[in-house]
């Protein structure tokens, strides 16, 4: 992670204690009246990517969730060896999930609600457009007799992918260190096919991490947030 990531990363958590320390002041929420949680997705803050959950109790073990989701930063080159990624490389782009949850009975605190033992289903969709320099031919600016020639060189090229798909989740959310205080961690079977501009050529569809990977893959992630209601 790099030192702008951490920051922010750091920015986010002494917001959220800020935020469970205004509501600590105020009337403590009820265990058992938690309706409407917001959480960010930490594991995510890896990949310069920023998502947040805004999950909802629609009815005592039943749960809608709203995700969207901000990528931009220094785009990770699965492809190439850590020695050689280029730290120029960048990505932009928007997302947005839609999931539910089942909460399995008497696996959570006793009273609470949108915490325990729970099944899940999202699907989702995301939009990412990555720029970065590659060798490839292309004209040769340093060309002073007025011809054209080409040069194999490095190149400024961008991608634009399409990403959808979803995802069924077996994950676990507990109360910590305060009432409204939510911790989330879970493992995902993820089902995504992604469309780039590049077609084969893209060079960020080798490994399952990659923004263009398609196929099934497993992933892990943690989450922390708190109750706003």
């Amino acid at each position: 992670m790099s030192r702008p990531q951490l920051k922010t990363w750091l920015q986010l958590l002494a917001g959220l204690f800020l935020l469970l320390n205004a509501g600590a002041v105020q009337a403590q929420i009820a265990p058992d009246s938690a309706q409407l949680a917001v959480k960010l997705a930490l594991v995510r803050l890896l990949s310069s990517t920023y998502e947040a959950e805004v999950e909802y109790r629609c009815a005592p073990r039943l749960s809608v969730s709203l995700l969207p989701r901000v990528v931009a930063g220094t785009a990770v080159d699965y492809s190439t060896p850590p020695s050689t990624r280029h730290s120029d490389d960048h990505v932009r782009g928007v997302g947005l999930g839609l999931g539910s949850r089942y909460y399995i009975p008497n696996t959570g605190t006793e009273g609470a609600k949108l915490a325990g033992v729970y099944l899940g289903l999202k699907a989702e969709y995301q939009h990412l457009r990555l720029s970065y320099q590659q060798e490839g031919w292309g004209e040769d600016p340093s060309a002073t007799d007025g011809l054209l020639y080409y040069k194999f060189r490095l190149r400024d090229y961008s991608e634009t992918i399409n990403r959808y798909g979803g995802a069924a989740t077996l994950g676990y959310q507990c109360q910590v260190f305060h009432p409204r205080l939510r911790f989330d961690t879970f493992l995902s079977l993820n089902a995504l096919n992604s469309r780039s501009s590049a077609g084969e050529a893209s060079r960020y569809r080798s490994a399952r991490a990659d923004y263009g990977h398609s196929g099934t893959f497993w992933t892990m992630g943690v989450s922390l947030g708190f109750v706003v209601k």
